[in-house]
């Protein structure tokens, strides 16, 4: 594979990841519990903050792919670094908040049919996912503008490994959670959760190889 098959092939499936997660976000909608919900419109609102996030930067890895540095002025580069910040505000807000109660059920016998070691794990893979979408947010911002920057693009291709491990780890976990601790889980939300989890796994080995064959004359 060379570098523009790589690139076009990155970019393909990150497009088809915000198809998928648009899909997603509609299916969730229509079989929630309703406006009524307090929840109901969190998950709608992380559902437009991460398309929306992902959608902007992807235009902007399409650049950086073909070593086109963003300006700081850019309305892209800024709309995405104010939109991203408050996707990872809303994700682990939901999730600390969530994994306090339940671990708190848990451990204090009021959910016996959840095991605490597993609940535990499963919230790990969860954080795991968050911080290493930050870190990837944080080396890609400054990537966009300096797409020759050598050490930039070492440390984005560490941090694609660790978010490729914790990807497998998430998917795995999403499509068997825990005992107890989703009320409802369908065959179609395994369906959903191993699609997309499979999706993000492809993306990341997709983007970890496109950085890997770009033109060592920009180092």
């Amino acid at each position: 594979m060379n570098a523009a098959l790589a690139r076009q092939a990155t970019l393909v499936a990150l497009w088809v990841q915000i198809a998928a997660m648009i899909a997603s976000g509609v299916y969730g909608a229509l079989s929630g519990s309703g406006p009524r919900d307090s929840l109901w419109w969190l998950s709608i609102a992380g559902t437009l903050l991460a398309v929306t996030s992902l959608a902007l930067w992807t235009l902007l890895l399409g650049g950086y792919l073909r070593g086109l540095a963003a300006p700081e002025h850019s309305g892209l580069l800024r709309a995405f670094r104010r939109t991203f910040p408050w996707l990872i505000a809303l994700n682990a807000a939901l999730l600390l908040v969530i994994s306090a109660a339940v671990m708190t059920a848990s451990l204090s016998g009021l959910a016996d049919e959840v095991n605490p070691l597993a609940a535990l794990l499963y919230f790990l893979a969860s954080g795991t996912g968050l911080v290493t979408n930050l870190a990837i947010f944080a080396v890609t911002s400054l990537l966009f503008t300096q797409p020759d920057n050598p050490l930039g693009r070492a440390r984005l291709l560490t941090w694609l490994n660790v978010s490729a491990a914790a990807s497998v780890a998430f998917t795995i976990m999403s499509v068997w959670p825990p005992a107890g601790l989703l009320s409802v889980h369908t065959l179609a939300d395994q369906l959903i959760s191993g699609v997309q989890g499979l999706l993000d796994v492809a993306v990341t080995l997709l983007l970890m190889q496109a950085v890997r064959l770009l033109p060592a004359g920009w180092e």
